[in-house]
């Protein structure tokens, strides 16, 4: 029989199950991984070269960073960016005619507030910069993603992850479409994907402070990652007040920076923002713009019938029934049954169906709910959760300039949802995926593949239970 000590720390730690080993093990490589894996890559390669090309071009002229030099440096002369103007702000940076510049600025203040030391720099020192620290960045992501995929985190006295397996992380993820075309135009998405992988990985070793403060960065820079508030209310309630914190603290510092007025102004040119691109064929992960393009139409698009009110409550009510599914899952579950990865992965792939203008680059954010699910349903008997992550894997994987290949502008109504649509669908298909690996009762003998620590720490238990003392697992 335990003693009272060890019993405490079985308390505090998740206990695993025999069978399942330590997670520290990397993944075996299944049949099905290969095959999607083959699938994927025929997949990025539908548009040969042009992907990289692009990306490595754009690198100089980013359009979508030099809005974001025009912003701060309109506020460094003492205005803000929400201005009527912006379009000439824009264009007189990248060097292009007016018509050609941006009409309006949709990023909050504190994302102007991030660019504030490159203001003074011409746009091609400042776009090699940040390419640079994209760089850096997807550096830290496919390191956390390798970490997810091994387990190693969890028990980091156990393993360390290799270096070769990082390097070879890497080099995939500079050979996704999301993320080239993230670094052709210089996007934040890249740095969002790691503030929430980040959000992730606390929550899994209880720091929950930090956890919060991750995922308020990442809402004061893109509002969106505030869909992920809702998994913290249900499952780390702790966390919500540093999330809440940190994302205050940025957002009234950076009005304090650029004047209370930019508040109402910036509403306002989200709003048009969204009016002007929603059937822009690049809005091809996004429920709204999917319905946008066949119920509302517009430069790029032809509608099938104009039915705006129909299209926004069709999109209201489908959203409402996703979020509903997802707070099901997460309320009814327990965090200690090996499949928290499945309902994190259901929050994050929310992030991009619901964003109204998710464009290719906000596919990076799917790569960390594509390695959870992964570790989830490799333990699943099921196999149609197999075949349709590896669906969803390659529809949310087809390049931009595929897609336009296939559906020229103006769209045809047809192609709307049949061709531009289709990372929308491989998306959906990763969502349900999330909901069915939530299921206990569809895991082989083996059990979940990875351990799971609690996401709260009880306030009597010792710090060594709670960091992975070996005799807390033996109890």
């Amino acid at each position: 029989m335990p003693d009272a000590s060890n019993t405490a720390r079985g308390r505090a730690v998740v206990s695993l199950p025999a069978e399942s080993g330590i997670g520290t093990v990397a993944l075996r490589v299944r049949k099905w991984i290969v095959v999607t894996a083959l699938l994927t890559l025929s997949v990025v390669l539908s548009s040969g070269s042009m992907p990289w090309v692009q990306a490595l071009t754009g690198a100089f002229r980013p359009p979508d960073f030099a809005a974001d030099i025009a912003a701060v440096r309109a506020v460094a002369a003492g205005g803000h960016p929400f201005t009527p103007d912006f379009a000439t702000q824009h264009a007189r940076v990248i060097g292009v005619p007016v018509e050609e510049g941006y009409p309006f600025f949709p990023h909050p203040p504190s994302a102007v507030l991030l660019f504030r030391p490159l203001a003074s720099l011409s746009l091609g020192t400042a776009a090699l910069l940040w390419f640079a620290v994209t760089l850096g960045l997807l550096f830290v992501l496919a390191r956390v993603l390798v970490e997810t995929a091994t387990g190693t985190y969890f028990h980091p006295g156990e393993a360390t992850v290799r270096r070769s397996a990082v390097l070879c992380a890497f080099g995939l993820l500079l050979l996704w479409p999301p993320v080239l075309y993230n670094l052709e135009k210089g996007q934040l998405s890249i740095l969002l994907a790691v503030l929430i992988a980040m959000t992730w990985r606390s929550l899994r070793e209880g720091r929950l402070s930090v956890s919060g403060a991750c995922l308020g960065a990442a809402t004061a820079v893109k509002v969106f990652p505030l869909m992920l508030g809702g998994y913290l209310l249900v499952r780390a309630p702790r966390s919500v007040a540093y999330f809440v914190a940190s994302a205050g603290i940025l957002t009234v510092g950076a009005l304090m920076w650029m004047g209370l007025d930019a508040l109402p102004a910036y509403l306002q040119h989200s709003s048009d923002n969204l009016s002007h691109w929603q059937t822009w064929p690049a809005v091809s992960y996004s429920l709204y713009g999917a319905a946008a393009r066949l119920l509302i139409g517009g430069p790029w698009a032809e509608p099938i019938l104009y039915a705006p009110a129909v299209a926004r409550t069709l999109v209201a009510g489908v959203s409402m029934c996703l979020i509903g599914c997802a707070t099901i899952v997460t309320w009814r579950g327990s965090s200690s049954d090996g499949r928290e990865g499945s309902r994190f992965a259901a929050w994050a792939i929310l992030l991009v169906l619901l964003n109204p203008l998710a464009m290719g680059h906000n596919g990076v954010l799917l790569a960390l709910p594509i390695v959870l699910l992964v570790r989830e349903i490799a333990c699943d008997r099921r196999m149609w959760p197999k075949i349709a992550w590896s669906a969803g894997v390659a529809l949310t994987s087809i390049p931009r300039q595929t897609l336009v290949r296939w559906a020229p502008s103006p769209v045809d109504p047809s192609l709307s949802l049949s061709v531009i649509a289709l990372p929308m669908w491989g998306t959906l298909l990763l969502f349900a995926v999330a909901l069915a690996s939530t299921r206990g009762d569809a895991l082989t003998p083996e059990g979940p593949v990875q351990p799971l620590r609690r996401l709260t720490k009880s306030p009597a238990t010792p710090q060594s239970a709670v960091h992975g003392n070996p005799t807390a697992h033996a109890a």
